[in-house]
């Protein structure tokens, strides 16, 4: 029997493509490798835990994310020289300055926080937390106190989120020449959906990203949920189960505190002057991480005393927060989801209407982060 050249070449073809085939299939049957890594990035630990059926797409992947960590210190760092220390600069002197997309995308989500928690996160008061001693990756905080003369004076402009104006060219200007911008409390959960875009494009969607008190979820851990603990001054207030694009942002005072005083921790209220005193930890579940970074914070500000006000304003149905005097006071959406005994000291359930923690189940949108190019 005698072949064409034609019937030949389809013959090659189709040899070549179930070669291709069989290859590609034995990859996707490979068990996923477990591939970790850490950084330091805003003063503290990220660290990333990727399942990956091809190490080299980890370790490009992983490469990458290095590299967007190092802009995004250089770039949002609230004291140390970055184009946001210039831009604060600028709006001492009264000016405008036009700084990165990633910035200025940075301060319209401080801006819809602002809103969102009704002032309780306010991203406007540098100022004041620098005078605390909080710009500073080294705790407790041994400087002095600011005397309250000079509380009283910071307070005085009441600057606000409200006074920062953003044009289409991302030029920043603000009508009070007292705000000066410090993004730090929404800077995990935003560093963590920017990772999250990065993995996408190297085809991971396995992955769990610690970035200091924050953890977001993505895919699955060997086909089972990722499980994370909560935390706690004493440790660990117990665990949840994390789905694929979930987050738990988790805030505290148990770490970054003044000496001598840990109920003076870096969050400081800023309707008041001083750090808040009545929380010890809060914790937010959400897939939308900007937001639930956002949202405890402002759970820290508002307290024992306006925990109900806040949920119910920001539509919290799954958060917690741990008093200073042992209490927990948590809504059912996140009980359902703990895992774990409540506090000998008790525990105090807020009511909310839903228990799906989910932002999109309200037809929220989680916005897509800016990522740099060619990092």
């Amino acid at each position: 029997m005698t072949f064409r050249p034609r019937e030949i070449a389809t013959r090659l073809l189709l040899v070549l493509a179930a070669a291709l085939l069989l290859a590609g299939l034995l990859l996707w049957l490979r068990r996923p490798q477990l591939i970790q890594s850490e950084f330091l990035v805003f003063g503290t630990r990220a660290r990333l835990e990727l399942l990956a059926r091809n190490r080299d797409d980890a370790e490009a992947a992983l490469q990458e994310i290095g590299r967007l960590f190092v802009y995004d210190h250089h770039t949002w760092h609230p004291w140390e020289p970055s184009e946001l220390t210039r831009l604060n600069e600028a709006l001492a002197r009264g000016e405008s300055y036009r700084v990165p997309a990633v910035v200025a995308d940075l301060i319209r989500r401080a801006q819809q926080g602002y809103t969102q928690s009704d002032g309780l996160f306010n991203a406007a008061a540098g100022r004041l937390i620098s005078a605390w001693g909080f710009h500073t990756s080294n705790y407790p905080v041994q400087t002095p106190a600011p005397a309250a003369a000079q509380v009283r004076t910071l307070l005085a402009s009441h600057p606000g989120m409200d006074d920062v104006r953003i044009t289409r060219d991302g030029s920043i200007s603000a009508t009070n020449p007292d705000v000066s911008l410090d993004l730090n409390g929404l800077s995990e959960g935003y560093a963590a959906a920017q990772v999250r875009q990065l993995l996408a494009r190297h085809g991971i969607h396995d992955a769990l990203v610690y970035i200091g008190g924050f953890v977001l979820a993505l895919g699955h851990n060997d086909s089972q949920s990722w499980r994370v603990g909560v935390s706690a001054p004493s440790g660990v207030l117990g665990s949840i189960d994390l789905d694929d694009n979930e987050a738990l942002a988790s805030s505290g005072d148990y770490q970054r505190h003044r000496a001598g005083a840990v109920d003076l921790g870096h969050i400081v209220d800023t309707r008041t002057g001083w750090p808040q005193r009545a929380s010890a930890a809060t914790s937010v579940l959400s897939d939308d991480p900007v937001f639930a970074d956002i949202a405890a914070t402002a759970l820290m500000v508002a307290g024992p005393a306006g925990f109900q006000q806040l949920a119910d304003h920001m539509h919290l149905s799954c958060a917690l927060l741990l008093g200073h005097d042992g209490v927990l006071y948590i809504t059912p959406g996140m009980l359902a989801r703990l895992h774990g005994s409540p506090p000998a000291a008790g525990l105090l359930i807020i009511p909310q209407p839903s228990s799906d923690c989910r932002r999109g189940a309200r037809g929220d949108r989680d916005e897509g982060v800016v990522v740099p190019e060619g990092i």
